[in-house]
């Protein structure tokens, strides 16, 4: 199933670039369903380019109170892995859920485009896609698995939102806005 997201943050394409490289751990604060995000590995293999892995762990919160029995807090988390080549304004990535991880496959890229106003235009593309063959009897799964990848689709698309949203109010914090 395709992601799609555009959104626009009003600042400049280098802030809102760096920022998102950079300073991604910090925009957790502006989260509400984020706990907090750890950077757990970097490299700069030449410059412009660098690979990153950050932990996403999700605010308690948000499990489900039909899903607790089955799913921890502490395994609403996923692995961002991100590789950012500043030539480009671009960021491919993949997710790495914290459970069912052999099951959901998530990747895309994210452009960073200059607008006429001096704004950032986000542009992220991706592709959702779950395994669930073993999970139901097969009959089920061909009704079942399009309407769940289209149900968690609809949960994944507004979360890269709130992402440009805190970025937005992470970056009005550090102009003193």
């Amino acid at each position: 199933m395709k992601l799609s997201v555009v959104t626009t943050v009003p600042y400049p394409r280098e802030a809102v670039y760096e920022a998102m490289c950079s300073q991604l751990p910090a925009l957790a604060e502006y989260m509400p369903n984020i706990d907090r995000i750890t950077v757990e590995k970097e490299d700069r293999p030449t410059d412009g380019i660098v690979d990153l892995v950050n932990r996403w762990q999700a605010a308690s919160s948000e499990v489900p109170a039909v899903a607790r029995k089955f799913v921890k807090p502490e395994q609403m988390n996923w692995l961002d892995h991100a590789h950012w080549d500043k030539a480009a304004w671009r960021c491919d990535w993949r997710l790495e859920m914290g459970f069912l991880t052999e099951r959901v496959n998530c990747k895309g890229a994210t452009t960073y485009h200059e607008t006429a106003a001096g704004h950032t235009e986000m542009r992220i593309e991706g592709e959702l896609s779950l395994d669930l063959k073993g999970m139901m009897p097969g009959f089920l799964l061909k009704k079942a698995q399009p309407a769940i990848e289209g149900f968690v689709t609809k949960t994944i698309e507004p979360n890269f939102q709130k992402t440009a949203d805190a970025l937005t109010a992470y970056l009005d914090a550090q102009h003193g806005k």
